[in-house]
């Protein structure tokens, strides 16, 4: 037993050390630059028309801007992530920072969540609500419609063009 403990520590030493490539090589330096020197071309005959001025190559036109989403009424996140076209620009907003507003309970007050358990998933763009899950336990449809309302009224102070998403629960 000792000797199979001695062979495998043996092994695995060897294959540590002796297992790695070797530093790949070095690119070879490059050429010196030589200096050109252009000739001048004769001067045209006076007999031939003047040849046209060379057209400007048309530059490429730089990469055009994401369209604006379009958000409606009562969009789910869900619905709010799908809405952002693809290669719009992501500018992520920490969660800290993201869940400040929702935090604080006299945003709820006016609902009376008493002993509700509540859960949000809100979307965010430009500082607005732009698509709330709201799920009360127990089942509460008007209680979910009232923080859903009060949501849609706050404002984030973070005004970003950019979908980011925050989840909370009290």
């Amino acid at each position: 037993m000792r000797e199979l403990a001695a062979f495998s520590v043996l092994g695995l030493f060897l294959l540590a050390c002796g297992g790695s490539e070797p530093p790949p090589e070095s690119p070879p330096p490059p050429e010196p630059v030589r200096p050109t020197v252009e000739t001048t071309p004769p001067p045209a005959k006076p007999a031939e028309p003047a040849a046209e001025a060379p057209k400007e190559e048309p530059k490429p036109a730089e990469k055009p801007a994401a369209p604006e989403p379009q958000f409606t009424e009562g969009m789910s996140v869900a619905d709010a992530v799908k809405a952002v076209p693809v290669g719009a620009e992501r500018a992520n907003i920490d969660q800290e920072t993201l869940s400040e507003p929702i935090k604080e309970f006299s945003v709820y007050e006016p609902c009376k969540p008493g002993a509700a358990h509540i859960k949000l998933k809100i979307a965010v763009w430009d500082s607005k609500a732009v698509g709330i899950d709201v799920t009360a336990t127990p089942k509460n449809e008007k209680l979910v419609a009232c923080v859903k309302e009060q949501i849609k009224k706050l404002t984030w102070k973070a005004h970003v063009k950019s979908l980011n998403t925050v989840e909370y629960s009290f």
